[in-house]
């Protein structure tokens, strides 16, 4: 009978955004000041850069890769609303290293584009799952991925983008490739959204 069969639903999610960018960004192979994957810390610079802003030394990059959110923003809100790219970082993690537990702060998306090349030595991103920590309980030994209780993990792959709330907290295990390069980024709004009291304009003046 119908009545009797089972159903599973999940009604509430986080969107992630994945595409891959078809554009020669190959100028990001010339970065050589790096963030510091264990904490974010900046390595030390001899010409004093702000190795937080590498983007802006890259403005054809740093135009392809706002389109790109822009056509994802587009997608998921279902209107037209610009993005702009705020802070942005390189990592390069050494054989060893890992991408410390951590999510970014006064921004609404972030993103991560791996303009390098990999293997499956490439440790992938984890994104820990936010509805795991409110659980009361917990079951171990889960035989399969459960969208409740488990967090995700992505492989790194040549010219893939992804987006994702900048809340969700994400972190690696030890990289076991001699390299993996990565390019980091924030995104905020570029033009006014909501209204009344709940108005949010990046021109504003205070």
């Amino acid at each position: 009978m119908e009545g009797d069969r089972l159903q599973i639903q999940t009604p509430f999610g986080y969107v992630f955004g994945q595409d891959y960018v078809k554009e020669d960004v190959s100028e990001l192979k010339t970065i050589s000041l790096f963030a510091n994957g264990l904490n974010q810390s900046s390595q030390a610079s001899s010409t004093g850069e702000n190795p937080f802003f590498i983007l802006k030394k890259y403005e054809n990059t740093e135009k392809i890769l706002t389109n790109y959110f822009n056509k994802f923003a587009r997608t998921f809100y279902n209107f037209d609303i610009k993005f702009k790219i705020t802070t942005s970082w390189a990592v390069k993690l050494r054989k060893g290293e890992s991408v410390h537990h951590h999510n970014h702060r006064n921004c609404l998306w972030s993103a991560v584009f791996y303009y390098g090349n990999y293997t499956k030595k490439s440790c992938p991103l984890f994104f820990q799952n936010p509805i795991n920590p409110s659980i009361p309980y917990q079951i171990d030994d889960v035989s399969q991925r459960n969208p409740m209780m488990s967090d995700i993990a992505i492989q790194p792959q040549t010219n893939m983008v992804i987006f994702f709330p900048s809340w969700i907290n994400h972190y690696s295990n030890p990289n076991m490739e001699h390299t993996r390069y990565s390019l980091a980024f924030n995104l905020m709004p570029a033009e006014q959204i909501g209204g009344g009291d709940s108005t949010y304009d990046p021109r504003m003046m205070i």
